[in-house]
């Protein structure tokens, strides 16, 4: 009798200890981040997911990120905007817009993925992922001057083959990852999030 008293005790005291807010995540970017299938691949997270077919990184300052503030976050974004890395005042300007807009979403920490490799329907050339590749050391050379809870996540290389071309097989369409990739992803986030 004396443990069936001391169950219902415990149940609620595990009850108040738990909390909903240790597991939420969450996620924002661009297409990539929202064809992600992320109950699947973080099922012991509550993902919160901020993400829109061909976003850019300027989009950022019409959504409500408060959800994110102090909670472990992943940004995967920059895809849409790779046509400006191709000039060296439009790639300063990107750069510019993407520090300034982490900076806003206050998480705690901003897990920055890279910007993955793309060949988009086979029909883009290796110079895009040159720009990217260049991008992206710019990105992590840039957050460690930041004042703030940033970690660079670089997986450029396990969806890169010789430097500067996409695997194949790990993308549907040479630009969005298909389940295998976004297998990787999700592996090498966990990695930052344990």
């Amino acid at each position: 009798m004396k443990k069936l008293l001391l169950f219902p005790w415990i149940l609620f005291l595990w009850a108040c200890d738990y909390d909903d807010d240790d597991t939420r995540v969450c996620f924002i970017g661009d297409s990539i981040t929202y064809q992600w299938d992320l109950e699947y691949f973080f099922p012991q997270y509550m993902p919160l997911k901020h993400a829109k077919n061909g976003a850019k990184i300027q989009d950022l300052d019409d959504w409500d990120l408060q959800e994110c503030r102090g909670i472990p976050s992943v940004i995967l974004m920059g895809t849409n905007n790779s046509s400006d890395f191709f000039d060296e005042e439009r790639r300063n300007a990107f750069l510019q817009k993407f520090y300034t807009r982490i900076e806003k979403i206050q998480a705690d920490p901003l897990i920055v993925v890279s910007i993955l490799p793309r060949n988009f329907q086979r029909q883009q050339s290796s110079r895009v992922n040159e720009v990217i590749r260049n991008v992206n050391n710019r990105v992590e050379k840039g957050l460690d001057s930041l004042n703030g809870r940033f970690e660079y996540l670089d997986v450029y290389p396990l969806f890169a083959q010789d430097e500067y071309d996409a695997r194949m097989d790990l993308f549907k369409d040479g630009l969005h990852p298909n389940i295998a990739g976004q297998e990787i992803l999700a592996s090498e986030v966990l990695k930052v999030l344990r």
